[in-house]
């Protein structure tokens, strides 16, 4: 179900951010979406990520976990300065070494086994047209339990 509010321009840097780094891995795209400053702070409010290089990092890192990733959005709602969406990241896992002996044995008969999605939820507070700091919650269980890491 989509329920995208409101883009105004604040959903809209979000909404092109998440299609050009995230989907595309257009990482030249930086600059243009991520402040300078920025910070993405985890659900207890610490700090996880400072800066535009360790975001680069951290969205490169997750790319190369999947193969064609794809970020979707199912819900935005964006005020003046401040916006709040609901993502999943999916995409095929690069590398069956990453799930589980058991799943990596009946993964020959059964590929889609490597299909993946991790979802969260990301607040995002923007200052000069870019994304200056963001709130995370990701459901890091529900993604290693697909792995066959947590039951």
């Amino acid at each position: 179900m989509s329920a995208a509010v409101s883009t105004g321009a604040a959903g809209g840097i979000v909404s092109g951010m998440l299609h050009e780094i995230w989907t595309l891995g257009h990482f030249e795209a930086v600059s243009r979406f991520i402040h300078p400053e920025y910070t993405m702070l985890d659900e207890r409010a610490e700090v996880r990520l400072r800066g535009r290089e360790a975001f680069t990092e951290t969205v490169a890192a997750f790319r190369g976990l999947f193969e064609e990733p794809r970020m979707n959005v199912s819900h935005l709602i964006s005020g003046q300065d401040m916006v709040a969406y609901r993502w999943e990241l999916t995409g095929r896992i690069s590398d069956a070494k990453l799930l589980t002996p058991a799943l990596q044995a009946i993964e020959r008969h059964v590929p889609d086994i490597r299909l993946i999605s991790h979802r969260g939820l990301s607040i995002a507070h923007l200052k000069d047209g870019m994304i200056l700091e963001e709130w995370t919650e990701a459901d890091n269980t529900a993604m290693s339990q697909q792995l066959g890491w947590w039951k």
